[in-house]
């Protein structure tokens, strides 16, 4: 038995122009809507997965240690992650696993939370994280073109914790949950692939973020790397294709899910 919980986080302004790339405004902004400054409503959904055994959290959120840092973001209606988890029934201890599509800001800042002392500790104690090593090599070493998309304090202390586990290649994280690794918006971000009794389902992160992004053309301007984009989203879409998978988007405020 497994069944999921959508979780609206919060949601933040982007740029129409970064968020849809070299797509011009013409096209995107018949689409999605935009304000006089040029910023689109961007969503931060994450998932809470039930199985028999285990609770699982996929992605977490922009958190809120970072208010002044994100103000040009102008992040509003934030939910605490673990405040929403309360809702389903769950304290953060209960949580068993967590997966961290990939560590850019707006995914895993909600990791971590400042304690009594204002220094950041995990908000799943006992929780697996579950990270590609290829990211986290990432933003060890990171470019400078992906430097800043990085807070060390959304991840070092789920590292000193000794919480998290690297994923190194596709795998099975149970019999109905699948984690497989995309490369081009950032190395190793993960897609979580899971089946239910009511259909099959991928949350894909920001390898396909908005509805809109179904369209091979539509790239992100935070893609690291266009091309290997395009190339992996295709890969992805061809894949979620054959299963019948309906997809939920990390990012689009407008459009929870759809069906491929």
């Amino acid at each position: 038995m497994i069944k999921f919980h959508i979780i609206e986080s919060g949601y933040f302004r982007g740029d129409g122009g970064v968020m849809f790339g070299t797509v011009p405004k013409r096209y995107w902004s018949e689409k999605y809507k935009a304000d006089e400054r040029n910023m689109c409503i961007m969503s931060l959904r994450c998932l809470l997965i039930e199985t028999d055994n285990r609770r699982i959290l996929v992605d977490a959120g922009l958190g809120d240690k970072h208010d002044a840092r994100l103000k040009f973001y102008r992040p509003f209606d934030q939910k605490n992650i673990a405040g929403e988890i309360r809702k389903i029934g769950y304290s953060p201890e209960e949580v068993t696993d967590v997966i961290i599509t990939h560590l850019h800001f707006d995914h895993c800042g909600g990791c971590t939370l400042f304690d009594g002392d204002n220094g950041a500790v995990p908000t799943f104690p006992n929780a697996t994280c579950h990270l590609s090593l290829a990211q986290w090599e990432n933003y060890r070493n990171p470019s400078l073109f992906e430097k800043g998309s990085f807070f060390a304090d959304n991840i070092e202390p789920v590292y000193e914790a000794g919480l998290l586990r690297f994923v190194t290649q596709d795998m099975q994280l149970d019999e109905h949950i699948r984690l497989e690794l995309y490369d081009g918006h950032s190395p190793g971000q993960i897609a979580v692939l899971f089946d239910t009794e009511e259909g099959n389902y991928a949350f894909p992160g920001d390898v396909v973020p908005t509805s809109l992004n179904l369209s091979l053309s539509w790239l992100s301007g935070y893609d690291n790397s266009v091309a290997v984009a395009m190339d992996e989203k295709k890969r992805f879409l061809d894949r979620a294709g054959r299963d019948n998978r309906t997809l939920i988007f990390y990012h689009d405020a407008y459009t929870v899910s759809a069906r491929l």
